[in-house]
Formats: structure tokens, sequence, C-alpha cells
């Protein structure tokens, strides 16, 4: 039997991030002075105001962004994630460890595929599921292009020698989606992420999994 593999994504599919991200924004404007009293105060900021991308790609509530130094907020942004990324580990999807452990028992191969700094991406795996549990991953490495490219997805697809056909992108937001059609392999959307299905359908998304043992259905 031919190999097949699936690719997961990292942030909104095995794990429920936002949090931490929300605590490193936070963090950061504290660094900053802003009189932030809480992590609540950050989320409730960005779900009135909206955000704003600035320097080094760190996100910031708009209603913040005039009072803080843009350089030294993305300094501090980054040094913020060095010191909370590790929070990831401990907000696994409910039910994604049995998923994957039950999929890897099936003999699926298992691969990982992030827009996040394989710097980062790389300890999060190995801490939450184990060295061996997945077969490759990548995180962005400034080399390769992130997602929606598909350089990453075929150098993985390469490495393992898997078919386009035995390949699948399982992820929750539109740069999985787009990345599978680029990659030419199949696809899964999340529905328990961060994404809308909405969108997904618009875009030509056909294939969804509303909590992740939905996995094994569409898996046998």
């Amino acid at each position: 039997m031919s190999k097949k593999l699936l690719i997961f994504d990292l942030d909104g599919t095995l794990c429920d991030t936002q949090l931490v991200l929300d605590t490193m924004i936070y963090a950061t404007l504290r660094d900053s002075g802003v009189d932030v009293v809480s992590v609540e105060d950050v989320v409730r900021s960005m779900e009135e105001n909206g955000k704003e991308i600035i320097e080094l790609n760190s996100p910031i509530p708009s209603e913040f962004l005039p009072l803080v130094d843009r350089n030294k907020y993305a300094v501090d942004f980054w040094d913020n994630y060095q010191k909370y990324h590790m929070m990831s580990v401990d907000r696994v999807f409910e039910g994604i460890p049995e998923t994957i452990c039950e999929l890897k028992r099936r003999g699926y191969l298992l691969g990982v595929l992030s827009n996040k700094k394989n710097r980062f991406v790389q300890p999060i795996i190995s801490t939450a599921f184990g060295a061996d549990t997945f077969d490759y991953v990548y995180g962005w490495d400034e080399i390769r292009p992130k997602k929606p490219d598909p350089t990453s997805l075929l150098d993985m697809l390469a490495a393992l020698g898997i078919e386009k056909e035995n390949a699948w992108m399982i992820g929750d937001l539109p740069a999985d989606y787009k990345v599978s059609v680029n990659a030419g392999i199949n696809h899964v959307i999340a529905d328990w992420g961060y994404g809308k299905k909405k969108k997904f359908l618009a875009l030509g998304a056909t294939v969804f999994a509303k909590k992740p043992c939905d996995l094994l259905d569409i898996f046998k």
C-alpha cells in the first residue's frame, strides 16, 4: 500500500494558541509603558478597534499604536515570544492527542507545516507530542517562503517519498487551503480552529472536520 501523509498546521489546528499571542501582546505593551491591566484588556481592545501589524511582523491593538515606539515594541514583542511560546504546549486542542495517536496507529505518516518560526515550532511539537510522533516538522526558517507558497510542502513530500494524491493538508486558515491547492494535494479544513467556514466555501474547499475526532472518519 502506498504511503499516505497527513500534514497539520500548528496554531489553530493542533494548539489553541490565541491566549498565548494575547499574553505576548499584553507583556509587550507593559514593557512599552502602556497602562493595560490584564490580558482581557488586550482582547477587548482588538475586538473593538482591530489590530495593526508593525515592524518585524509584531501585532498591536490599534488604539495603542500612537503610544509606543514602533521599533522598541517590535524588539520587545519577539523577546516576549521567546519567553512565552512554550505556553502552547499546554494548549493542545481537546481530542487532538488521541486522534493523532490513532492515525499513527493506522499507518499514516504525519507532518507539521507552520508559518511560525521553526525555532519555536520544533520544541513545541517535540514537547507536546513527543519527538517521534511526527515524521517531518517544518516551521518558517527565512529560507523557504511561508504558506500558501507550496515550496516547503513539496519539499516534505519529496523527503518522505509521498505522491501528491496521497497527501492531505489539514489546517484552519485560508493559507492552509491555498497551499494545498498550490501544491496539488488534498485538503481538510479544521473547522474547530480560527477560520470561518463561509470564507472556505467561497474559496472552493469541500472537506471539513468539525472536531479533531472527525478525522478518524475521514481517514479510515
